[in-house]
């Protein structure tokens, strides 16, 4: 399996911090109108359902979307794959062995908490739950990696400390319950 996790995190989470640090930017267009009240996304192939009262934006490039409210985030993005995406338990065990230590390798700061190779919308995923830093701030974050349809759809939902399990428990773990993945259209 070829693939470089260290770039996907590293481009995943510097953006993600980007946007943590500056807030996300707002697109006049109608599809983004349309995303942000419904969380349908056709041309990256992902829907689900944003959490009520959360500040929701397109976005571009890579990174599909962000959802916000106070110190806690979820972004979404989609990478293109062209090498064989993991489908079996060893599969997805490597995978998620590899996205472990180019995280660890990225940030000194990097704590695994737990991680399970699962299936997330009916497809193939890895989640990673640990403690790091983005935009130089300390977080808890439940990454999670869909393989499907020729990409790897992150999900990387943080926030700080004391809010997580909460946000967790209110948010994360129902959006990603609502998530659909399909081929871009």
């Amino acid at each position: 399996m070829r693939r470089s996790p260290a770039l996907v995190l590293t481009a995943a989470v510097l953006a993600a911090a980007a946007l943590a640090g500056c807030g996300g930017s707002s697109s006049n267009d109608t599809t983004a109108t349309t995303a942000q009240v419904t969380g349908a996304f056709p041309r990256a192939g992902i829907t689900f359902t944003p959490p009520a009262d959360w500040n929701l934006d397109a976005g571009s490039g890579h990174l599909v979307a962000t959802a916000q409210a106070g110190q806690a985030t979820v972004a979404i993005w989609r990478y293109a794959r062209t090498e064989t995406l993991p489908t079996s338990k060893l599969e997805l065990q490597a995978a998620r062995d590899e996205l472990v230590d180019a995280s660890a390798q990225r940030d000194a700061s990097f704590e695994k908490i737990k991680t399970a190779a699962t299936t997330i919308a009916g497809q193939p995923a890895v989640q990673i739950r640990a403690r790091e830093h983005i935009a130089g701030q300390p977080r808890t974050v439940r990454s999670t990696h869909i393989y499907a349809h020729g990409a790897e759809y992150v999900i990387d939902a943080y926030a700080d400390a004391d809010s997580f399990r909460s946000v967790d428990a209110q948010v994360f773990r129902p959006l990603l319950r609502s998530v659909h993945v399909s081929a871009p259209q």
